[in-house]
C-alpha cells in the first residue's frame, strides 16, 4: 500500500520501533520506487559487512524481482584496530589479516544464529536460492564478493539505471539489526542527484572491482547438506574436547614413559589445576606409580613443594621407598595408612609433631585409594584429617585401579577427599555430585561399572584400561627395567575353571550349614526368625538380634538385622574357602555367644553396635570384628528385666548348642583328607609339568612353574601353605617335585604364628618385602647399573590373602590360582593384575577359579538372596547407608557360571568396564582423526550449527535424536536425546515426552564407530527433527534456569545437620561473631549418616547448651567437618541462546531401505 512518501526517494532513515520507522522499511522505498517508476527495472549494489537470513527476509520481496543484484561484503575494523593502527605499517597489516579472518568466522557466526527451526531454515533457504538464481539466459543474477585488501566500513543501498540512480548510504548492516532494530543513521541522495549520489556509486565501483567472488550461498547451504553421521559425531566430541587437540605432551621426564603415559600426565596435571585433586584409575598394570612420580617430581624439583605418599603398609617398604631411592626423589615422604591413623589420635606422644609436620605438604598421593571408599573407617578419617590439615589446600592425588569396589557410593567418598563444594559442577549439568552418584546408583544398583558417571568421571579422573592402551597405541614402545625400548604389549588372560569334589564329611558340613543359614524366598531378615523357631537346625541369631526380645520394643533395630545377615553370608563365603576358616569362624562366634549368655546370667544383655569397619573392607579378620561387637556390647548392658529373658536366654542357647555342632563337624571334615587340596596339588602337578618343556615365548622352566595361590582367607593360606609343605616332606612323586624347597611363608595380615595363636597383629614390612622380591626377582627387586635385579630367586609358590592383590609387580610370574568362589570380579581384576602387567615375558597369562562340583547353586542361591535381603532391608528405611560405617556391598555374582571362562577372560581383556568411565576413549579417537586428517579438522570445526545427519545404531532399541547444545557463552556442550517413535514422532508417557540428559547414553547413541558408517536419514525423520529439538531446546533452558538460583544449589544438608544449625543459632552467640559464623558454615554441608547420626545423638543428650555446642564443636573437628563453599548459580540467559550445534536422528538397529 502507498503512502504519502512513497512518490520521492527516502533521504532519512533510521529504526525507531515506536514510532514504525525503519530502515527496511526506506530501502524497499528506494527500490520498488525506481522500479515501478522506471521503464526497466535497475539494477541493485548493496555494500554491507554482515548480511543474515532475517535481514534479507526483510527486503527479500523487492530484491527478488531486481534483474541483476551486486553484493558487496567487507570486514569492519574492530575498536581495538582503530586505536592501535595509527600508520599502515606491520601491525596493520596483521591486523587486516586478522579482521579478514575474523569477518569470514564472524558470517560462519551470523549463519549459526540462524536458529533451527522450520521457519529459520526457511527464510535461509530463501536467501539462497535468491543468491542461486539465474536470468533466462543461464546467467547468474545474483554475484557476490568480498574486499580483502582493507576493511570495509561503509555500507550503501544502490539503485541504478541510466541517468536514474537512488542512493541510501551509511551505517546499517544488512541485518535483521541494522534493519529493523538498531539505532542506525543513513541518508539517501534521491534520482538525478549528479554530486553526492554520484560519488557513492563511483566508491561501491571502486571496492568492487578490487574485490574477490564469495560463494555466500555455499557458507548457508551447508546447513542442510548431506553431512555423514561420522563428521556430525566428530563435531560432537569436538566440542566436548577440542580445546586439549592441540595440547603437548609433557617432555619424557624422569622415566621417559611411552606415549599413553605421557597423555595421561597431561590430563592429571590439567585435572590438578582445576579441582585440586584427580583420581588416577588407570587399570592394573599401566604404570600408575610413574604417572604419580612424574607429577611428584614437579611438586618437589619444579615448585620446591613437600608431597605425602600415603599407601598400605605392604607397599611402603617393597615399592614406594625403594622407587623413591632409586629415582633420587627428595622432600617426599612415604607413611602407611597405619601410621597416619596412629599419628592423627591426639593421645600419641608424636601427635602435635605429626600435625606440624603434616601442614607443610602441598600435596597428598594416596595409593590403592580404593581402601578409602569407607568414609567412616578410622583410617578414612584419618587421612581425611591429613589432607585438611593446614592453611592451605593440598593437591591430591588417589590411584586406584577399581575406584568402584561395592558400590557407586564409593566414588562419592574418594571425590570428597579434594571437591568439598557439591555443586562444583552445576555447569556441567551436574547440580550435586552427591545426587547425581545417587541416581545412577538407583537407575543400576548391581552394576559397578559408573557409566551413568560419565559426566563426573570426564572431570575428575584418569582412566584407561589395556584394552584402550592397545587399540589406540598400536605401535608406541616403552623402555623397560633394562634401558631398552621395546612395543607396548600385554599378556592374553587364559580362564579354566577347576571343579572339586567334597569328601563324605565335607558334604555333610556343607548340607548342616547351608540348613543352618538358609533364609526362605517368601522372608526377610526379620521374619526368617519364626521358621528358623521351629527347626533346631537353623540358626536364630538371637544373639545378634536382642531388640527383637524387648518387652516394649519397636521391632528389631535394622541394624541387628543387618548385622544377622552379614555374619550368615561371612558364614557361607568361609564354608567355601575351607573347613579350616569355617571352624575358625565357629569357634569365635561360640565365644561370642558365650559371653553374651554369662551376661545374661549375670543380669544384663549385651546389645553390642553394628560390625564395624570390617563390613565394608576388604578384611578376612572377623575374629577381631567380633570382638570388637562382644567390647562395644559392654559398653552397651541393659538389664535383664527389659527383655523376654526366657526366650532370648534359650534361643541363644539354642543357636549356641546349633554352632558347636557344626565345630565338630567342621573339625572332622578337616581332619580327613581334602578333595579340594587335592585337585589343588593336581594343578601344581600340572603347571611344573609343562614348565619343564620349552615355550616359544622364552621363558624360563622356572618363571613358568611359578604360581600364586590366593584365598581371601587367612585361615585357608595357612591352611593351604601347611598342606603344601606336608606334601613336600612326604618326597611326592613327579613334576610337582620342584616345587620342594621353593615355597614362600604364607602372606597375610599377620604373622602366621600370630594368626595360630587365635591374635591378631601386624608384620614385618621388610620381610614382606624380601619374601616378594624373593618370587619374583625379575620384576619386584631393585636394579643394579646395569638394569640386572638384585634379588636371589628362592620361591615359585606364593600363597596369600589380597595384602598382595595391589600394587606389586609380579609378572615374572603367568599363572593364578583362585582358590575361593569368586564372589566378586572386582577383587579379580585386582588379583589377575598382579601378573597381567606390562614387560610380561609370558604371552599368556592364567587364571584358575575353584568351584564346587556340588553344592555350588545352592550357594550362590542363598548369598544372592542375602544381598537382596540386605538391599530391601536398607531399602525399609529410605537409606543405602544404614549400618555405620557400613557403604551398601553387592557381590557381583558372575552371570552364567556354566560359561564363566569365557565371562572371565572377556572381563580382563575389557578391563574392569565394559564402556568409556571417562573421555579418554573419545578424546583419543578425536585426537586421531582430526590431528592426523587438516582438511577434516577444519571440515569439523567450520561445520554450521544445526547441521545434522542419521544412521542406524545396532544399540538402539528405538528411534530418537541426539542434540549437542552451546549456552550462550558456557564453552562446555550439554547433550540431550529425545526418544521417538517408529514414526520420528516424539514418544510421550501421561502426555511427557521422554529425554535422556545421561551424555554417555548421548554419545553411545550417537556414535556410529567410523567414517564408513552409511548416513540414513528418513523424510520423516527430518521433519520431526524440528518439534524433537524444541522439546530438547526447553528441557536444556528450564534445567539451565534451576541452577541460576541459588537455593537449588544448596547442599543437602541432613535434617541432624539443620536442627544444629537452628540449636547454635540460638544457642551460640556466646561462641563470639566469627566462631559462631564459622560453626555454622561448617553445619552447612552434606556429611555421611555416621556424622549425621552422631550429630542426633549429641542433640538427643541430656547435656547443658554449653557443652552441647563444645560437642557439636568437638564433632565437627574430629569428622574434618570444612565449610562448603558457597555455590555460584549460573547466569540467567533466554531461550534463544539455547542453541542446537549439531543433531543426529539415529534409528533404532535395523537396515537402511533408502538411499536418504
Amino acid at each position: 500500500m502507498s503512502g504519502p512518501n512513497d512518490n520521492y526517494l527516502p533521504t532519512f532513515a533510521t529504526n525507531r520501533p515506536d514510532a514504525s520507522q525503519s530502515v527496511a522499511k526506506e530501502v524497499n522505498r528506494l527500490f520498488k520506487f525506481l522500479r515501478e517508476t522506471l521503464k526497466e527495472s535497475p539494477e541493485v549494489a548493496i555494500a554491507t559487512a554482515y548480511i543474515n537470513p532475517a535481514g534479507f527476509n526483510l527486503l527479500a520481496d523487492e530484491l527478488e524481482k531486481a534483474p541483476r543484484i551486486r553484493l558487496l561484503l567487507g570486514a569492519e575494523p574492530d575498536k581495538h584496530v582503530v586505536q592501535a593502527s595509527v600508520s599502515e605499517g606491520k601491525g596493520f597489516e596483521n591486523d587486516l589479516a586478522e579482521a579478514v579472518c575474523g569477518h569470514e568466522e564472524w558470517l560462519r557466526h551470523e549463519r549459526d544464529l540462524t536458529g533451527f527451526t522450520r521457519e529459520a531454515l526457511t527464510e535461509a533457504e530463501r536467501m539462497v536460492a535468491w543468491l542461486r538464481e539465474v536470468d533466462p539466459a543461464g546467467k547468474a543474477k545474483v554475484e557476490v564478493r568480498r574486499f580483502t585488501k582493507g576493511f570495509l566500513h561503509g555500507k550503501a543501498y544502490i539503485s541504478s539505471a541510466p541517468g536514474m540512480d537512488g542512493v541510501l548510504a551509511g551505517s546499517s548492516n544488512m541485518t535483521y539489526a541494522g534493519l529493523k532494530l538498531n539505532a542506525e543513521l543513513n541518508l539517501g541522495y534521491p534520482a538525478g542527484d549528479q554530486q553526492n549520489g554520484k560519488k557513492v556509486i563511483e566508491w561501491f565501483e571502486e571496492y568492487w572491482a578490487e574485490s574477490e567472488p564469495y560463494d555466500l550461498a555455499g557458507v548457508y547451504e551447508a546447513i542442510w547438506a548431506p553431512h555423514t553421521p561420522w563428521e556430525i559425531f566428530l563435531r560432537m566430541l569436538f566440542e566436548l574436547y577440542g580445546t586439549v587437540l592441540d595440547e603437548e605432551r609433557p617432555a619424557p621426564g624422569t622415566f621417559d614413559l611411552a606415549g599413553f603415559q605421557l597423555d595421561g600426565i597431561a590430563r592429571m596435571k590439567r585435572l590438578l589445576e582445576a579441582n585440586g585433586g584427580v583420581i588416577v584409575a588407570d587399570e592394573v598394570g599401566l604404570g600408575k606409580t610413574y604417572l604419580a612420580g612424574e607429577v611428584i617430581r614437579d611438586a618437589t624439583d619444579e615448585r620446591r613443594q613437600r608431597v605425602l605418599i600415603i599407601c598400605p603398609a605392604a607397599l611402603k617398604e617393597s615399592m614406594w621407598e625403594p622407587f623413591l631411592r632409586e629415582h633420587g626423589f627428595r622432600l617426599t615422604d612415604v607413611m602407611s595408612y597405619a601410621k597416619v591413623r596412629e599419628l592423627i589420635n591426639p593421645d600419641h606422644k608424636d601427635h602435635a609433631k605429626f600435625l606440624n609436620q603434616v601442614r607443610d605438604y602441598a600435596m597428598v598421593v594416596v595409593d590403592e585409594a580404593h581402601n578409602l571408599r569407607n568414609s567412616g573407617a578410622e583410617q578414612s578419617k584419618a587421612i581425611d584429617r591429613a589432607i585438611l590439615e593446614g592453611k592451605y589446600p593440598k593437591k591430591v592425588v588417589l590411584l586406584t585401579a577399581t575406584p568402584v569396589n561395592n558400590s557407586l557410593s564409593d566414588l562419592d567418598t574418594l571425590v570428597r577427599y579434594f571437591i568439598r563444594d557439591d555443586a562444583r559442577f552445576a555447569n556441567l549439568d551436574i547440580p550435586s555430585i552427591k545426587k547425581y552418584i545417587r541416581r545412577a546408583q538407583d537407575m543400576d544398583p548391581e552394576n559397578l561399572t559408573p557409566e551413568h558417571l560419565f559426566q563426573l568421571m570426564d572431570q575428575i579422573a584418569v582412566r584407561r584400561t589395556r584394552k584402550f592402551v592397545k587399540e589406540h597405541y598400536p605401535n608406541e614402545s616403552i623402555r623397560n627395567p633394562k634401558g631398552e625400548l621395546e612395543p607396548i604389549k600385554f599378556p592374553t588372560p587364559r580362564v579354566r575353571r577347576i571343579d572339586y569334589e567334597l569328601s563324605e564329611e565335607g558334604n555333610l558340613l556343607v548340607d548342616a550349614v547351608l540348613e543352618a543359614l538358609r533364609i526362605d524366598e517368601h522372608e526377610d531378615l526379620y521374619s526368617a526368625y519364626s521358621s528358623a523357631k521351629a527347626n533346631p537346625n537353623r540358626l536364630m541369631m538371637a544373639r545378634y538380634t536382642p531388640s527383637r526380645y524387648l518387652r516394649k520394643s519397636g521391632g528389631v533395630e535394622r541394624i541387628q538385622i543387618q548385622n544377622a545377615g552379614l555374619l550368615r553370608s561371612a558364614l557361607l563365603k568361609r564354608l567355601e574357602s575351607s573347613s579350616r576358616a569355617l571352624s575358625f569362624t565357629i569357634e569365635s562366634l561360640i565365644s561370642s555367644h558365650e559371653k553374651f549368655i554369662q551376661g545374661i546370667n549375670a543380669g544384663f544383655v549385651l546389645e553390642g553396635e553394628a560390625l564395624r569397619e570390617w563390613v565394608s573392607s576388604d578384611s578376612d579378620d572377623l575374629d577381631e570384628a567380633l570382638a570388637e561387637l562382644d567390647e562395644k556390647a559392654q559398653q552397651k548392658v541393659r538389664p535383664v528385666a527389659d527383655f523376654y529373658i526366657e526366650a532370648l536366654l534359650a534361643d541363644a542357647q539354642s543357636d549356641l548348642d546349633l554352632l558347636r555342632g557344626l565345630q565338630k563337624m567342621a573339625n572332622l571334615a578337616l581332619a580327613k583328607s581334602d578333595p579340594k587340596f587335592e585337585q589343588l596339588a593336581e594343578q601344581l602337578n600340572t603347571l611344573a609339568t609343562e614348565a619343564r618343556k620349552n615355550h616359544p615365548s622364552g621363558a624360563t622352566h622356572g618363571d613358568r612353574r611359578k604360581v600364586i595361590i590366593f584365598s581371601t582367607y587367612s585361615d585357608t593360606v595357612i591352611d593351604i601353605h601347611e598342606r603344601l609343605l606336608k606334601m613336600m616332606d612326604s618326597k611326592p612323586g613327579g613334576a610337582i617335585a620342584d616345587y620342594e624347597g621353593r615355597i614362600a611363608e604364607p602372606q597375610s595380615g599377620s604373622y602366621k604364628s600370630v594368626h595360630k595363636a587365635g591374635k591378631s597383629g601386624g608384620v614385618d614390612q621388610g620381610g614382606r618385602a624380601h619374601v616378594i622380591e624373593s618370587f619374583a626377582p625379575k620384576t619386584a627387586s631393585r636394579v643394579n647399573d646395569a638394569g640386572e635385579p638384585t634379588g636371589e630367586d628362592k620361591f615359585d609358590i606364593l600363597v596369600t590373602t589380597d595384602v598382595l592383590a595391589e600394587g606389586v609387580n609380579l609378572q615374572q610370574c603367568g599363572q593364578i590360582i583362585n582358590y575361593d568362589l569368586p564372589w566378586n570380579p572386582m577383587r579379580i581384576v585386582q588379583r589377575h593384575g598382579r601378573v597381567d602387567r606390562l614387560f610380561s615375558e609370558h604371552d599368556e597369562v592364567h587364571l584358575g577359579l575353584f568351584f564346587p562340583a556340588k553344592h555350588l547353586d545352592e550357594m550362590l542361591g542363598l548369598q544372592t538372596t542375602l544381598e537382596r535381603k540386605l538391599a530391601q532391608a536398607e531399602a525399609a528405611v529410605g537409606a543405602a547407608n544404614v549400618l555405620p560405617d557400613r557403604d551398601s556391598t553387592t557381590d557381583v555374582i558372575f552371570h552364567d557360571p556354566e560359561n564363566i571362562e569365557k565371562e572371565f577372560e572377556l572381563l580382563l581383556d575389557r578391563g574392569s568396564t565394559g564402556t568409556a568411565m571417562s573421555g579418554e576413549e573419545y578424546r583419543r579417537r578425536l585426537f586421531k582423526e582430526l590431528n592426523n586428517f587438516k582438511l577434516l579438522r577444519d571440515q569439523v570445526k567450520h561445520l554450521p550449527y544445526g547441521a545434522g545427519s542419521g544412521f542406524v545404531n545396532p544399540k538402539a532399541k528405538s528411534n530418537g535424536y541426539v542434540f549437542c547444545v552451546k549456552i550462550a557463552g558456557h564453552n562446555d556442550p550439554w547433550f540431550r536425546y529425545v526418544k521417538a517413535n517408529d514414526d520420528w514422532t516424539v514418544s510421550k508417557i501421561d502426555g511427557k515426552p521422554l529425554v535422556q540428559e545421561d551424555h554417555l547414553f548421548c554419545l553411545t547413541m550417537a556414535d556410529p564407530k567410523d567414517k564408513q558408517m552409511e548416513r540414513f536419514l528418513p523424510e520423516e525423520a527430518y521433519a520431526n527433527a524440528f518439534s524433537a529439538w524444541e522439546i530438547a531446546q526447553d528441557a536444556v533452558y528450564s534445567s539451565w534456569q534451576r541452577l541460576t538460583d541459588p537455593n537449588n544449589l544448596q547442599p543437602e544438608t541432613p535434617l541432624a545437620f539443620l536442627d544444629a544449625i537452628e540449636f547454635v543459632m540460638q544457642k551460640g552467640l556466646g561462641l563470639g561473631p566469627q566462631l559462631q559464623s564459622l560453626t555454622l558454615a561448617r553445619l552447612r554441608s552434606v556429611p555421611k549418616r555416621r556424622v549425621s547420626n552422631a550429630m542426633r545423638a549429641i542433640l538427643n543428650k541430656e547435656l547443658n547448651d554449653e557443652d552441647r555446642l563444645q560437642e557439636i564443636i568437638s564433632l565437627l573437628d574430629v569428622e574434618g567437618i570444612q565449610p562448603t563453599p558457597d555455590p555460584e548459580p549460573l547466569p540467567a540467559v533466554n531461550k534463544s541462546q539455547i542453541r542446537l550445534v549439531t543433531w543426529l536422528a539415529v534409528s533404532r538397529g535395523k537396515e537402511p531401505n533408502t538411499d536418504n
